[in-house]
């Protein structure tokens, strides 16, 4: 582990959708198709990822608690939002709760599966936190790379989103390690890097699409997970 990150950490812990895993085909198209389908309903695209985009950073001002009832409800109430009062709202809800169920829908970024494999290989433990619910276990279940690791922190199960101290907690936990020993890598400013950073971890910020970041004080901006075994974080 001499050349791998810092002899401090023992474990790192990644955000699952857009650090290690994006839905194909993508949000906004899956929920075009589907009011199409079931409700009638034509939706432009760009309007879809902006009411999407804008419904998750409202929750991170928001009661930061939640379960898996809580989070259904949230995306129904997103799908209602959408659809208005078109007929076939159930059905439109169902298939696509089903749909990023399904690990078919979805595809590991090309430096995943390395990233992990060399970090595991250094001796490091491997560990998924993220504010999903359930479906998350079928999902890494059936991606390869993602399948084999055990340790997954999702938000609907032990009952806090990021960026809340509690899910930090929850991760020290499962991990039993101290939040000084786990390197936290996410893609999410507010939920990830910040909230990390607040709760006594390292943070590694991935920025695949900014050309120019802005890395927030104490975290280590990166282009691709590969970078990871390279890095000497708290150095």
């Amino acid at each position: 582990m001499s050349n791998t990150v810092h002899s401090g950490i023992e474990a790192v812990v990644f955000d699952a959708v857009g650090t290690l895993i994006y839905p194909r085909p993508s949000v906004a198209e899956a929920y075009c198709r589907a009011l199409r389908l079931f409700c009638g309903v034509e939706v432009d695209h760009d309007d879809v990822a902006r009411a999407v985009r804008s419904a998750l950073q409202a929750r991170t001002s928001a009661d930061l608690s939640t379960n898996e009832a809580a989070e259904r409800e949230f995306w129904a109430g997103l799908i209602r939002e959408l659809a208005g009062n078109a007929v076939g709202f159930d059905a439109c809800f169902d298939h696509l709760f089903a749909h990023f169920a399904n690990p078919a829908n979805w595809r590991c970024f090309p430096d995943t599966t390395e990233a992990i494999s060399c970090l595991h290989s250094a001796g490091l433990r491997i560990a998924i936190a993220s504010n999903f619910d359930l479906r998350l276990n079928d999902v890494c279940n059936g991606l390869p790379g993602l399948a084999e690791i055990e340790h997954r922190v999702i938000s609907s199960v032990v009952g806090w989103r990021k960026p809340a101290p509690e899910f930090f907690d929850a991760v020290c936990s499962q991990l039993n390690l101290p939040a000084s020993q786990i390197l936290f890598v996410g893609d999410d400013v507010v939920n990830d890097v910040q909230g990390a950073l607040k709760a006594g971890m390292q943070s590694a910020w991935i920025t695949r699409n900014d050309s120019d970041p802005v890395t927030p004080q104490g975290a280590t901006a990166i282009r691709l997970l590969t970078e990871l075994p390279g890095l000497q974080i708290g150095q």
